[in-house]
């Protein structure tokens, strides 16, 4: 664990440089918590955000709140089918495999209040039995809804942990996940300034392509791995 203290002091940095200034316009599931969505829709806003851009999740969301209803709860889908489910969610892409999803969450979920009420650790094992949802969906409802202590991984964070010297390429969800929350503070608020304003900088600065590593706020943490010349963009 010689990166905790390195990595903490650079999550520091990162929430100070990022997220007084974020607007939760550019996270439409995070959005749909600041508007008091029903849990349920908050679980299927994420959902739709799997391997999209925010903007087509948006769109996917909005054109559910619209000809469903504002809040997606769980009634608001009785009825619908898997076909006219996915033409509604078609902007955020694979909305076939979205649709089933959602279904299934709506069989496993919508009968009672277990979302808000069931222990987190054993509602992060349901959510886990749903086939397409995954740890990152699971995390950012956990974290997001149930204020749980716990970090969605993203592709713009496993980026950033990589190059700062936190864990391999291809190390699994759950070993990466570990060694972020023994480094950072167990409390959701920090992690949840954290998870975002991570993805702000991967987005902003620690692009995949050409990173700005001279304009980074943590750059004199970072070990840099895997950015050929380092420092000169």
């Amino acid at each position: 664990m010689r990166y905790a203290r390195r990595l903490k002091e650079a999550t520091d940095r990162l929430i100070r440089e990022y997220f007084p200034n974020l607007s939760y316009s550019d996270f439409p599931a995070i959005r749909s918590v600041a508007e008091g969505m029903h849990p349920f829709g908050v679980l299927v806003a994420v959902i739709l955000s799997q391997n999209t851009s925010d903007r087509n999740s948006g769109v996917a969301l909005e054109n559910l709140r619209r000809s469903l209803c504002r809040d997606l709860k769980p009634e608001c889908f009785a009825g619908i089918s898997e076909d006219r489910l996915a033409e509604l969610i078609r902007p955020s892409g694979m909305q076939r495999l979205k649709a089933r999803t959602i279904l299934r969450a709506l069989r496993e979920f919508g009968g009672g209040d277990a979302l808000m009420t069931e222990d987190p650790e054993v509602l992060r094992r349901k959510l886990l039995s749903v086939p397409g949802i995954g740890p990152k969906t699971a995390d950012v409802f956990l974290l997001f809804v149930r204020r749980y202590p716990t970090f969605p991984m993203d592709t713009h964070i496993r980026r950033f942990l990589y190059r700062f010297g936190v864990g391999d390429k291809g190390e699994g969800y759950e070993s990466l996940r570990g060694k972020v929350m023994a480094a950072l503070p167990r409390d959701p608020r920090y992690l949840a300034a954290a998870h975002l304003s991570m993805i702000a900088h991967g987005r902003s600065v620690c692009r995949s392509r050409r990173p700005y590593c001279k304009t980074c706020v943590v750059r004199d943490l970072c070990a840099k791995r895997g950015v050929a010349g380092a420092g000169t963009i």
